[in-house]
C-alpha cells in the first residue's frame, strides 16, 4: 500500500498539543514521572518529520554513547506504529520520503561540534534539569534558523535548576510552558495500573518522595519556608467534614498575568475554587455571584488593596456580607507580626494539620515556597509579593486566596472592616 494511503492511529495526550504549534520559539514541559513527556514529544517529532523535511537535534547534557540518548525511544515509536518511511541506523534516524534527519549529540563534551551545527529546525533537550547554564548559553544561539524551535522536557531536581530559571522564572518571549503530571495520563485512561499502585503507595508512605517523583516538585525546600511541604501534602490527602458557615476568599488580580482567585470553604474543608484572568471589576463580581450561587449567607473576604477595592464596593452595593482585607493592615497580635498578611500565613501553619485542601501542584508550590524573615523589631514577616516574584516565581494568587479564606478573624484585627446587610 502506498505510504500516503496507509492509515496509522497515533494516540496523543491533549496536554501536549502545543508540540505541533510551529509558532513557539521555546516549548517547555516539566512534571513528575509517568506524565508522558518523552513519549508524546517523541511521537510529535516523528509525525512532524513525516510532514516535511526537518533537521532535528536530540540532545542532553551528557551523552557518552547512543544508548544515553532518545534514539531507542524514537525507534520504538517507529516500530510500534509501523512507520516504514523511516530508516533507523545505529546512530541516526532518517525519513526516506521527506528527508527528515534526527541527530543525537551530548552537550558538555561536544561544544565545538554543537557550535558548528547549522540548519537545525527543532532541538529537543531531554532530561533538561541536568543541563548547565553554560551549555544553554552555547545551545540557544546555535539554534538560530528562522522558525527554529527548542523543546525542553524535564523533572525538576533543585529549586533553581538552570532550565527552570531560564524558561520558567525568567520566561522569554514566545515561550510555551506547562507542567504535566500523571493525572494527565489518568484523565486519558492511559495510566498503567502498576504505576497507579506505586503512586498511591508513595503518597501514603513518603509524601516528600511522592511530591518529587510524581508531582515534579524539586527535592529541596528553603529553610525559611513558612509551610512544610509534607504537612501541606497531608492536608491535600485529608478528608474532613464540611461544617459551619461558607467563607469565600477573593484575591483580586492587579495587573498583567496575575490571576483573580475565588476560594470557598465550609469549616476546615475547601469546597471549590476558580481562577479568573483579565476580568474587569464588574465581571469579577458577576463571576463571584455565580460562584456562590447568589447565596447571601456567605461571608466574602475580599483583598481590598488596589483594584480589589472596586470589588468590595460593588459587592456591598449588591448587598452581600463583605470583609475588606488589607494585607498591610494591623495584625491581631502586634507583638509577633508587623502586618495582617504575616499573621494570616502563620495562622495557616497552626491549622494546616486540621484542614482539607484540594490537590493542586501550583497551590503546593505557592504555599511551600513563600519565605519569612524576622524584621528589626523581632517580628515574623512574610516575604513580600514583590520579593517573591524577584526570586522568579509568579504571583502567588492561589495561595493568597486560600490564606485569606482560612484566616482567623475573631477578634477582627484593626484594618479589617466587617460589613453586613439585612
Amino acid at each position: 500500500m502506498p505510504l500516503a494511503e496507509k492509515q496509522i492511529k497515533v494516540i496523543f495526550v491533549e496536554d501536549y498539543k502545543e508540540l505541533f504549534n510551529e509558532q513557539w520559539r521555546f516549548i517547555v514541559f516539566d512534571g513528575g514521572r509517568v506524565s508522558g513527556k518523552s513519549q508524546n514529544t517523541g511521537k510529535a517529532l516523528i509525525i512532524r518529520g513525516r510532514q516535511k523535511k526537518l533537521r532535528i537535534l536530540c540532545t542532553r547534557e551528557i551523552q557518552n554513547t547512543i544508548k544515553d540518548s532518545v534514539h531507542k525511544l524514537l525507534k520504538d515509536i517507529i516500530d510500534e506504529h509501523g512507520f516504514i518511511d523511516y530508516e533507523v541506523t545505529n546512530d541516526a534516524i532518517r525519513n526516506k520520503v521527506t528527508g527528515t534527519e534526527f541527530i543525537f549529540r551530548g552537550l558538555r563534551y561536544n561544544t565545538n561540534e554543537i557550535k558548528s551545527l547549522e540548519g537545525v529546525d527543532i532541538c529537543w533537550v531531554e532530561e533538561a534539569q541536568a543541563v548547565s547554564e553554560a551549555s544553554w548559553q552555547i545551545l540557544v544561539p546555535t539554534i538560530r534558523k528562522p522558525g527554529s524551535q527548542i523543546i525542553a522536557t524535564f523533572n525538576r531536581f533543585n529549586e533553581l535548576d538552570p532550565v527552570y530559571v531560564r524558561f520558567v522564572m525568567n520566561k522569554p518571549p514566545n515561550t510555551y510552558y506547562r507542567r504535566v503530571n500523571y493525572d494527565a495520563l489518568e484523565r486519558a485512561g492511559l495510566l498503567p495500573d502498576v504505576s497507579r499502585q506505586e503512586i498511591e503507595y508513595d503518597k501514603a508512605n513518603n509524601p516528600s518522595l511522592y511530591a518529587h517523583k510524581w508531582l515534579g516538585e524539586p527535592l529541596s525546600q528553603t529553610d525559611l519556608a513558612i509551610l512544610d511541604r509534607d504537612r501541606v501534602l497531608a492536608a491535600m490527602g485529608r478528608e474532613v467534614e464540611a461544617d459551619g458557615k461558607k467563607i469565600v476568599g477573593v484575591d483580586v488580580a492587579r495587573m498583567g498575568n496575575d490571576r483573580t482567585v475565588l476560594w470557598m470553604r465550609k469549616g476546615f474543608k475547601t469546597l471549590r475554587y476558580i481562577v479568573l484572568q483579565h476580568k474587569r471589576t464588574t465581571e469579577v463580581c458577576d463571576a463571584l455571584e455565580q460562584f456562590i450561587a447568589f447565596d447571601k449567607t456567605c461571608e466574602l473576604r475580599v483583598d481590598d488593596t488596589g483594584v480589589g477595592g472596586g470589588v468590595t464596593d460593588e459587592m456591598i452595593k449588591r448587598e452581600y456580607e463583605v470583609v475588606a482585607i488589607n494585607f498591610g493592615g494591623e495584625p491581631g497580635d502586634k507583638t509577633k507580626y508587623p502586618n495582617w498578611i504575616s499573621e494570616a500565613w502563620f495562622n495557616m501553619v497552626e491549622i494546616i494539620d486540621e484542614i482539607q485542601l484540594p490537590f493542586d501542584s501550583d497551590l503546593l508550590m505557592e504555599l511551600t515556597s513563600r519565605a519569612w524573615r524576622q524584621d528589626n523589631k523581632g517580628k515574623r514577616a512574610v516575604e513580600s509579593k514583590a520579593d517573591y516574584k524577584k526570586r522568579g516565581y509568579r504571583s502567588p494568587d492561589l495561595a493568597d486566596a486560600c490564606i485569606i479564606c482560612y484566616a482567623e478573624l475573631t477578634p477582627a484585627p484593626a484594618g479589617i472592616v466587617n460589613m453586613s446587610f439585612v
